[in-house]
């Protein structure tokens, strides 16, 4: 099956990020912002020092007053903090024609495979197959509106991944977004752990599983 991947930029005005405009103005800056998804839930995962005089926690139960936000919590790290927020997209503020989003999927493969936030807007990645391209680019620009950033070709292979159990696949997943692989490492067992809500040992252990699995797949 021939599939692209497009990359979309949306802009920052949409209805969507008006929940967020207090956290927004606190921050005094925000690295390595990531978006993903699991299930219909978004997560977030960014390092944030807040501005002077700024409270973290006010800010943290202003983020989890959303009625949308699941999940939200700080881990302190040296002079700033790592965000983790967990949103249910199904009751997001969404725009009111998102539903079109629905019926072009309806046609065939389309996957929304992940996202990235800065200040100038976010950009979207969606992956479909040739023949929809069109299709996609119209609804998400009619949806979102979005401008096309690029569009490359993609090459799904038979994954490794899939041969995890679901807590191993987001382990691995939340440690690998949130910088657990970098060199040097941009979060610790422990502030991974927290953010899991597990204890470092059962992250470590779903880490090693998962990794072993991999290996497995690939060696033999």
């Amino acid at each position: 099956m021939l599939m692209k991947r497009i990359k979309f930029s949306i802009p920052l005005n949409l209805e969507y990020f008006n929940a967020f405009r207090g956290f927004l103005d606190a921050v005094e800056w925000g690295y390595g912002d990531t978006y993903f998804l699991l299930g219909n839930d978004v997560i977030k995962l960014v390092e944030v020092k807040f501005k002077e005089g700024v409270n973290p926690e006010s800010v943290l139960k202003e983020l989890l007053e959303i009625p949308h936000v699941k999940e939200a919590k700080l881990i302190p790290k040296n002079t700033h903090y790592i965000l983790y927020v967990r949103a249910d997209l199904l009751s997001a503020p969404l725009p009111e024609n998102v539903f079109e989003l629905f019926e072009v999927q309806k046609k065939g493969m389309v996957i929304f495979e992940k996202g990235t936030f800065s200040p100038e807007g976010v950009n979207l990645y969606v992956i479909c197959e040739d023949e929809l391209v069109g299709d996609v680019i119209s609804t998400i620009k009619n949806v979102y509106r979005a401008e096309v950033i690029g569009v490359e070709e993609y090459s799904p292979e038979d994954s490794p991944v899939l041969k995890l159990s679901k807590r191993q696949f987001e382990v691995l997943l939340f440690a690998y977004k949130s910088g657990y692989f970098d060199n040097p490492r941009r979060i610790t067992l422990r502030e991974l752990a927290q953010i899991l809500g597990l204890s470092p040992s059962t992250v470590k252990e779903h880490l090693r599983k998962a990794e072993r699995k991999i290996l497995e797949e690939l060696i033999g």
